[in-house]
């Protein structure tokens, strides 16, 4: 237990937010989010040489994920990261269920992660490890309705590609996050992400 305890409380002490789930296979998930602001821009990324890398977690997560996963490994369980740091590639885990299942959210219509306190503006990373962490939240309802703008269409209405409904995205490929990239004047590849600008969840978190 002291040894749970220990890993649990220093990923608290590097992310903002902390929680567990628990894969098909009984193997735990240790999800950690850091929220994105301008001053530390988790959405950064570039195209180098034909290949997308995602500077913003290399740059503001890297350090904090090595020194959690040293942690844990010395303590000789293992502790792996989904995907590239963290962030599941395709096919691999669901991270937005697994998020809510663990307690750090529940879903907007916008089909965004929604936080009492960072709206819609954690990234979450994932780490699959064998240590003894015990879970006590285990959301079964995971598309259970969000009461709280339950009765918002803002970011429908706002959708360019007009493919996003309440609560889904019937078209995921259509997303012009996933297919259509501006280069901003540093290099930068700048995704389209009106759906989180204009939530009411964002826009609460900031003022």
């Amino acid at each position: 237990m002291a040894l749970a305890h220990n890993i649990i409380g220093h990923a608290e002490n590097l992310f903002d937010v902390v929680g567990l789930s628990q894969l098909p296979d009984k193997s735990i998930l240790l999800i950690v989010g850091l929220e994105t602001t301008p001053e530390r821009d988790l959405d950064e990324f570039h195209r180098i040489d034909g290949n997308f890398h995602i500077t913003g977690y290399e740059k503001h997560a890297k350090p904090k994920l090595e020194s959690l996963l040293n942690l844990i490994r010395k303590q000789n369980f293992t502790a792996e990261l989904i995907g590239r740091y963290g962030y599941p590639l395709k096919g691999e885990v669901e991270l937005k269920e697994a998020a809510v299942r663990a307690g750090l959210g529940r879903w907007g219509k916008n089909i965004l992660i929604l936080h009492p306190k960072y709206g819609n503006r954690l990234r979450f990373i994932a780490i699959k490890t064998d240590a003894p962490l015990e879970f006590t939240v285990n959301h079964t309802d995971i598309r259970e309705k969000n009461p709280t703008y339950d009765g918002c269409s803002i970011y429908i209405d706002a959708c360019p590609m007009e493919i996003l409904k309440p609560y889904t995205m019937p078209e995921v490929k259509d997303c012009l996050a996933n297919v259509s990239n501006i280069r901003g004047e540093d290099g930068r590849l700048i995704a389209c992400d009106i759906c989180l600008w204009v939530c009411p969840a964002n826009i609460d978190t900031f003022e």
